[in-house]
């Protein structure tokens, strides 16, 4: 019967870990739309001589792939992936501001869900 309730739990923990890579990934796509039209609004500005900010996609694209892998790491590594996921969300807010409000909930519900999944190991006496 013991073992019945351990793969209950192995299998509760994958679904849970599933529906993290997935709103994992939905953030991080959503964070590289928003990169991209950032990037290309101040580009486009730059050019008509409104803005002189420049250098945002690359740190963006840099933070989206942090996100990505965090995403990705949800199955295998759920401490290393939720950690990424959170520093991708916080990353991202510095990088376009607050813009990433967008996809910052996206991040933290991943991570939280990674995070709170994770398998315990109580001690015995």
């Amino acid at each position: 019967m013991a073992q019945v309730n351990e793969t209950r739990s192995g299998v509760a923990r994958l679904t849970l870990r599933t529906i993290a890579l997935i709103i994992g990934l939905v953030g991080t796509v959503l964070a590289l739309i928003i990169d991209i039209l950032y990037s290309l609004f101040h580009v486009l500005g730059r050019i008509t001589g409104f803005t002189a900010d420049t250098g945002h996609f690359f740190y963006g694209l840099l933070v989206v792939l942090g996100g990505l892998a965090g995403s990705l790491m949800v199955p295998l590594a759920p401490i290393p992936a939720a950690v990424l996921l959170v520093a991708a969300g916080i990353g991202f807010f510095f990088v376009v501001g607050w813009w990433a409000i967008i996809t910052i909930p996206f991040f933290i519900v991943a991570a939280l869900l990674t995070f709170s999944n994770r398998k315990v190991r109580v001690p015995t006496a």
